[in-house]
């Protein structure tokens, strides 16, 4: 077990009859764990607080060797040892001013009590303690937000910046007086802001409400003017604030991807793109897929492959031509694109099967995913009125950074997965047909 060891604290007090007094008090109630040393002048008792040691400063204010608030505002700048003042006078409005400039409390002399002063004192070394951990959590946060390679900004509930950090300056040219104040829609491309305002306008819909999922994040990507004129793509991640925080507005993530999107031009330039669904092909996936890996594996970040197969596609094409099928297979493509964010990495790589990279592994991706397949697909089948209804079978391959695994070996491994559940779609039509047909043989 821990002792607690003493407190040891600095009086600088020029009254000898209260010095005793504080003597007196200390030692009767503090069970012999705080000892006062006692200096009558502030130039000595400031050269002995120098040494260190001092866990806590009583100090007068109306010492005749220094003017009232400086002492305090000399002590606050040169240690961080808690100050409590002492003061003769009833004007409480300096002793407010001394606790403004540095002081953890203050005392009136003319109402001390033994009980008060002690736990004045063991209350403004503990409120030091916790005033000292909150600076350094501000300080670790705002060391963050300053190197933050990514660019962190809050908006208002009418698109207005009220924050930005350093790394706007960096990425985007502007200092903070040319972006606070002004609306964010005024920097964004014409063609990409009615996107970017459908979106934030269905965020702020939230705003204040209590049942809201506060892990709900809206994306959009979009082309922001840089402040020489040029445009830069932005990937940006938005959440608004915790309706509990006091605080409205959204917070939003950006990073710049202007070399992705040129990347990905440079790509489909290499007949990369599936011409009928507009989807990567097999060669174009590959390519990119190499490079998601290897991102993750440098962020040791969990990747899921998805692989879905467009069921019966043979059968649309004998029944009702091959004009009919490049249309499932156009149906098929859309609702992969509106389950997946745009970030996802999505391919046609054969004639009925498609493939999907996502980082979205948070808690039960996988059961998320496949309900929201299967929502897609519902709703796709009661407003398209085709001669057929829409089939997938899917199967989910995760890859973990820890255990690294080759694209191919994860395909081969939601192959396996996406088969089985094909099977069971198959046993499950064979049982149906054969109840139809009164039992079978």
């Amino acid at each position: 077990m821990d002792v607690e060891r003493n407190i040891n604290i600095l009086l600088i007090e020029d009254n000898h009859d209260y010095a005793r007094l504080i003597h007196r008090i200390i030692s009767k109630k503090s069970s012999n764990l705080m000892e006062v040393e006692h200096h009558e002048t502030f130039s000595k008792g400031f050269e002995r607080l120098l040494q260190g040691e001092i866990d806590l400063v009583l100090l007068d204010l109306e010492l005749p060797d220094s003017s009232n608030i400086d002492k305090i505002v000399q002590i606050h700048c040169s240690t961080d040892v808690p100050i409590v003042v002492l003061t003769g006078t009833d004007d409480e409005q300096v002793a407010i001013k001394a606790v403004q400039m540095g002081a953890q409390d203050y005392l009136m002399k003319s109402s001390l009590d033994s009980s008060l002063l002690v736990r004045s004192i063991r209350y403004a070394i503990e409120r030091k303690k916790v005033d000292d951990q909150l600076k350094r959590t501000e300080e670790r946060f705002r060391l963050l937000i300053e190197n933050a390679v990514d660019l962190i900004a809050i908006l208002d509930i009418d698109g207005t910046i009220t924050f930005v950090s350093p790394s706007h300056k960096r990425l985007l040219g502007y200092d903070d007086k040319e972006l606070l104040g002004r609306k964010a829609f005024e920097f964004i491309h014409p063609e990409d802001l009615p996107t970017v305002v459908e979106i934030f306008s269905k965020g702020i819909q939230h705003i204040g409400d209590e049942n809201y999922d506060l892990d709900m994040s809206y994306s959009a990507e979009f082309r922001f003017r840089h402040k020489y004129g040029y445009w830069v793509t932005l990937e940006s991640f938005g959440k608004l604030y915790p309706p509990n925080s006091g605080e409205t507005g959204i917070i939003v993530n950006s990073r710049d991807v202007t070399e992705r999107k040129k990347m990905e031009e440079s790509l489909r330039n290499l007949s990369v793109t599936d011409d009928l669904t507009n989807l990567y092909n097999r060669r174009g996936f590959m390519s990119f897929a190499e490079h998601h890996i290897k991102t993750a594996d440098r962020k040791k970040q969990r990747m899921m492959l998805i692989l879905i197969d467009l069921d019966d596609l043979k059968k649309i094409n004998d029944a009702f031509g091959h004009k009919e099928g490049d249309m499932a297979l156009i149906d098929t493509a859309d609702v992969i694109n509106s389950t997946f964010r745009k970030s996802d990495l999505i391919a046609r790589v054969s004639g009925d099967e498609f493939v999907v990279l996502t980082s979205d592994t948070k808690q039960n991706a996988i059961e998320a995913i496949r309900m929201r397949l299967l929502k897609n697909i519902e709703a796709h089948n009661s407003k398209q009125k085709r001669l057929y209804k829409l089939s997938l079978s899917f199967g989910i391959a995760v890859y973990e950074p820890e255990n690294p695994s080759s694209i191919d070996r994860l395909i081969i491994e939601a192959d396996e997965l996406m088969y089985m559940d094909k099977h069971k779609k198959d046993e499950l039509a064979e049982g149906i047909v054969v109840n139809m047909g009164g039992g079978g043989q």
